[in-house]
């Protein structure tokens, strides 16, 4: 089936159960890669291929991460496109004999977004075999979750999983770390001690952050993958170890590789299979099954009233950035449960500080600008040309500060219901002190 543009697709992708959907960059109403999440959303879930006349990196790199299957650049020979479908059907008739067999154990993966499914078959397919896999992502988008899962579902699963974080690892401890070393290798090597490749025999090794490490431990590991064999300090033998490597990096690899940072044929060695992780803020539609499981998980190890969440709450987590991904949200869950104490209902004034004053931030913003134009801070400060004295840097800052109490107390007011008791408890301040900040704003906390 073919459509011209994207407002006939949109029309026709519900209209059949497709495998394989092409989509080009340049349409007349659009770009292609715009409409990658709404193929992903159709209930037959197709693989989409992204096809362009340029091979723009950027482009290539955005269809990947938004769940796109292959980048392909036009002309194509029609050999070269009846090969590609061919795989292309291969490895989806695979990805459904997983999903049919339901042997696939996601362990602590949560989520159902498109972007999160695709992730998904790919880690079922690198499971499966017995390659090298590289995961990339953000901070915080569970990569050791997503090898920790790929071993465990594994032929190698009944074996050792080795976790390295090679953050700051310094080169004589990445080596005595991850090959061992003999006795009196060096000052302090006081008995032999076996290296995290021997451990692993029969297993797998999780390098985190694979990015840091040095550069000739990166040449000397380079070495193990191709022969699986290294030789501990001062060893006159060579030690033989048959273990699988997943490695993550949240680094750009091509920009470490052009800076020589990172050795292009290590990385190409490792990336025999790639999964890229969406951040949290491009899958914003688990956040409700993320804080219902981590709500529950606090529960069982904190039996007690199970907390629930107001849908004030959930709409600051929807809106929020995430920066941190999902290592933030459950510290943020976690710091909003002991904050709320005795009560059920979490509520926007439980949050952390941090969060508070970026939800502040943002409606500030917001509520800069009205019906008769903008009003905000910079309405203060002449532009050129009009003659007008620059005000002081204390007039911008009091008048700041005079704007950010006023909004922050209109906060309050919609946090507390009336009730001084609560406005004291949620702003952290005392009785005396609240009542000052209150009378200098003519402002009540009381209203009719």
């Amino acid at each position: 089936m073919y459509s011209r543009c994207l407002g006939e697709a949109n029309q026709i992708i519900d209209s059949a159960c497709f495998d394989i959907v092409f989509l080009d960059v340049s349409l007349p109403d659009g770009n292609g890669l715009d409409f990658i999440s709404r193929v992903l959303n159709t209930s037959c879930k197709p693989e989409v291929a992204v096809i362009s006349a340029s091979g723009d990196t950027e482009s290539a790199s955005r269809a990947l991460r938004a769940g796109a299957w292959d980048y392909l650049l036009k002309p194509i020979k029609f050999r070269e496109l009846q090969t590609f479908i061919e795989r292309t059907l291969r490895l989806r008739d695979s990805k459904n004999l997983l999903r049919s067999k339901a042997q696939f154990d996601r362990g602590s993966i949560v989520g159902n977004s498109p972007l999160l499914e695709h992730c998904l078959d790919q880690m079922a397919l690198a499971a499966q075999s017995d390659a090298n896999v590289l995961i990339i992502g953000e901070t915080g988008t569970g990569k050791e979750l997503f090898a920790q899962a790929i071993h465990e579902n594994s032929p190698r699963s009944k074996e050792e999983f080795i976790v390295v974080d090679c953050t700051n690892l310094p080169r004589t401890l990445a080596e005595s770390l991850l090959f061992g070393h003999e006795k009196g290798s060096f000052t302090g090597a006081h008995e032999a001690r076996e290296g995290l490749f021997k451990q692993a025999n029969g297993g797998a090794i999780f390098l985190d952050e694979i990015g840091d490490l040095d550069l000739d431990i990166q040449k000397s590991f380079l070495r193990v993958l191709q022969e699986k064999r290294f030789r501990p300090i001062s060893s006159k033998k060579e030690i033989a170890s048959d273990f699988r490597v997943i490695a993550a990096t949240n680094r750009d690899r091509e920009h470490m590789i052009a800076q020589g940072q990172f050795r292009s044929d290590l990385y190409y060695r490792l990336r025999t299979h790639t999964i890229c992780l969406p951040p949290l803020r491009e899958r914003i539609s688990d956040i409700p099954l993320l804080v219902e499981h981590y709500l529950d998980r606090i529960h069982r190890s904190h039996p007690g009233v199970r907390k629930r969440v107001s849908k004030d709450y959930m709409d600051v987590l929807m809106r929020y950035e995430w920066p941190g991904n999902v290592r933030e949200l459950v510290n943020v869950i976690q710091s909003s449960v002991q904050n709320a104490m005795t009560e059920e209902v979490l509520n926007p004034y439980h949050f952390p500080i941090e969060i508070r004053m970026a939800t502040l931030s943002r409606k500030m913003e917001r509520a800069s600008c009205d019906k008769d134009g903008c009003r905000n801070f910079e309405s203060m400060i002449p532009l050129p040309g009009k003659g007008e004295p620059l005000p002081s840097f204390k007039e911008v800052r009091n008048a700041a500060i005079q704007s950010l109490e006023r909004m922050y107390l209109e906060e309050l007011y919609s946090a507390c219901s009336g009730s001084i008791e609560k406005a004291c408890k949620i702003s952290k301040l005392s009785r005396a002190r609240l009542y000052e900040i209150l009378q200098k704003h003519n402002f009540s906390l009381k209203r009719k």
